[in-house]
């Protein structure tokens, strides 16, 4: 079957055509089999020629017909066009044909050749008048006692027939729009069909399957929309199963920040209230509560990074116009001071008086992305070797790079990489880039930032 509904229709149309065109030989046969039977029967025609000749006799009576004047037959004769009329004696006198219908008996300036001659045409006209008509032969009485012959045939079926051919050209073009109608049905029944399924899927019903028929466009659309349905119902699944994940998460992070936060208060209390017994003993509760703090800070990122690989946050961005050189000396205040303070080797490469750019940043998300950083370094550095920091400008980007030497017992633990799709995130969301990965037996993180121009 074909694929458009355009082609269907022709093809349609050119049948209906076809189907058409044949049914009228059928309609015509039939129609003319049952006038030749009924109207146009040799009875009923010869009743009609009967009657005919006899209203014909009374006339020649009543309205004193003779040879002499029988123009009076034209205005008779014009009454009823669908007989046809010949009278004759010797030769031929009135002929309903003629133009004149009347013909003079015996033109006195005839002679007597041209009179046979004219005689011998008469003959041969009313006998083919016999033979192609298969006319009935009367004989009639003039008024003043002259006899006449006539020949009589009649048409008056003739008409019917006209009325027949009209009748069946009419019956085929119906069924040509019949059939076209029907096509043309066929395809709105359907487009009905799918109006109704797709109420029925509006009113949240997702599980009512389109009705799929035909191979045509409207079978694509009914397809496609099935398609879309079932990806709906995939996507409220999956949103299902991701809620479900929320929650389960929200539980048990709940449920692990509460054990440290629960120590870390409790060790805070001992501290302030001075429940320790020397100074030993407070040096083990403050590192206990250190080492609590970060455990919660490392379970507060995760649940962080969570969400911000799940969800949209464009919109909690509050960014502004900060200067690369108080960035760097930021970072170095902070975030090397802490590594230092953790155990590592940490060498930086700058020069502070050559940052003079401005970054457009939000500074709560960017630290989220140094904390992610140098947490991954805390978590899989070699500490017994360099940590590398580079930081540097060039005409339209601020450049940081943490270079450091990977602790291969700890880094080959499988690791979701969520923590390296958040930073990227937060860097592309300030049309900037983060890239992580590894080269030799080093790892290498870096930050890129696009610099603004700000006017002067």
């Amino acid at each position: 079957m074909t694929k458009k509904i355009s082609t269907q229709l022709i093809i349609g149309v050119i049948a209906a055509m076809i189907i058409a065109y044949l049914s009228f030989t059928p309609f015509i046969r039939l129609s003319y089999n049952i006038i030749e039977r009924t109207i146009a029967s040799p009875e009923a025609i010869a009743e009609d020629e009967i009657r005919y000749i006899w209203l014909l006799q009374e006339f020649f009576i009543d309205s004193n017909i003779t040879l002499d004047n029988l123009s009076l037959l034209n205005d008779w004769v014009s009454s009823d066009r669908n007989i046809k009329l010949t009278l004759f004696t010797n030769n031929l006198i009135f002929d309903s044909d003629y133009e004149s219908r009347f013909i003079d008996y015996a033109p006195a300036d005839d002679d007597l050749v041209n009179i046979g001659y004219r005689q011998y045409l008469d003959k041969q006209y009313i006998s083919t008048l016999i033979k192609d008509f298969s006319s009935n032969f009367y004989t009639l009485t003039l008024a003043d006692g002259t006899e006449v012959n006539a020949l009589v045939h009649s048409e008056i079926y003739s008409q019917y027939y006209l009325w027949a051919y009209y009748a069946s050209l009419g019956m085929s073009i119906l069924i040509f729009i019949l059939i076209c109608l029907l096509l043309v049905r066929i395809k709105l029944r359907y487009l009905a069909k799918l109006s109704h399924d797709l109420k029925i899927l509006e009113g949240g019903d997702l599980d009512y399957e389109l009705t799929e028929s035909g191979q045509d466009e409207l079978f694509e659309l009914a397809q496609g929309i099935n398609q879309l349905r079932l990806s709906l119902i995939a996507r409220k699944m999956e949103e299902e199963k991701t809620k479900e994940a929320h929650q389960k998460l929200m539980t048990a992070l709940a449920h692990d920040l509460r054990t440290p936060l629960t120590s870390l208060i409790g060790y805070l209390e001992l501290m302030l209230l001075k429940r320790y017994d020397n100074e030993e003993q407070l040096k083990h509760f403050i590192k206990t509560t250190k080492r609590k703090a970060f455990q919660i800070r490392e379970m507060s990122d995760k649940l962080f990074e969570y969400f911000l690989a799940t969800e949209k946050t464009a919109e909690t961005y509050h960014k502004e116009l900060i200067r690369t050189q108080i960035l760097i000396e930021s970072l170095i205040d902070n975030q090397i001071f802490d590594l230092e303070n953790s155990g590592f080797i940490v060498k930086f490469y700058a020069e502070l008086g050559a940052f003079k750019g401005v970054c457009l940043i939000d500074p709560e998300f960017l630290q989220r992305v140094l904390d992610n950083t140098l947490s991954n370094i805390r978590k899989y550095a070699n500490r017994e070797k360099p940590l590398d920091i580079v930081a540097f400008e060039t005409d339209a980007f601020l450049h940081i790079e943490f270079i450091n030497a990977l602790n291969q017992t700890v880094y080959s633990v499988e690791s979701t990489a969520l923590g390296l799709h958040t930073c990227t995130k937060i860097m592309q969301e300030h049309g900037g880039s983060y890239q992580g990965y590894e080269q030799g037996d080093k790892y290498i993180s870096r930050l890129i930032l696009p610099l603004k121009k700000v006017d002067a």
